[in-house]
């Protein structure tokens, strides 16, 4: 992830540095939430789609599979595998929401920056991992409904 200060010295210098931390960092740092929010929307509507699609199902998609144990549990494992999987994804996100209390000291602009810093780092870590397995999911999902279909 690239900088999210720029330390020129006109910046490090100037008499409010506080306001301006709070002010640049705020932008990067109120999006994340705001992405959260939407990963948690695509989870939920994911998961009401596919409820109300096995919901549908022909039960001997299953049922045909209980002769051969093996293969029975496997395809529980696949259909219950996006559900998991968009659970994580739920939480990523809501390690995005999470608040923690962070000790700054005013007088250390330093120590600002490098708490701001860490702050927008770790949101943006839990994104992009909520962001990874919702991708994972899409290709689980679409391995179920290729099995649903009876294309497999």
């Amino acid at each position: 992830m690239g900088r999210l200060f720029r330390s020129d010295s006109a910046l490090l210098t100037h008499p409010v540095l506080p306001d301006r931390f709070v002010r640049y960092f705020s932008i990067s740092i109120t999006k994340n939430p705001g992405s959260a929010k939407h990963l948690i929307l695509a989870a939920s509507f994911l998961e009401s789609v596919y409820f109300h699609t096995l919901s549908f199902a022909d039960p001997d998609i299953l049922s045909g599979a209980a002769e051969n144990a093996a293969l029975h549990w496997l395809l529980a494992i696949l259909f219950s595998a996006p559900v998991l999987l968009w659970l994580m994804v739920l939480g990523c996100a809501a390690m995005v929401l999470a608040t923690r209390p962070y000790a700054v000291h005013p007088d250390d602009p330093e120590d600002a920056r490098h708490i701001f810093e860490e702050i927008a780092s770790a949101k943006q870590r839990w994104l992009t991992r909520g962001l990874c397995i919702l991708i994972v999911s899409f290709a689980v999902l679409f391995i179920d409904v290729f099995i649903f279909l009876g294309v497999g």
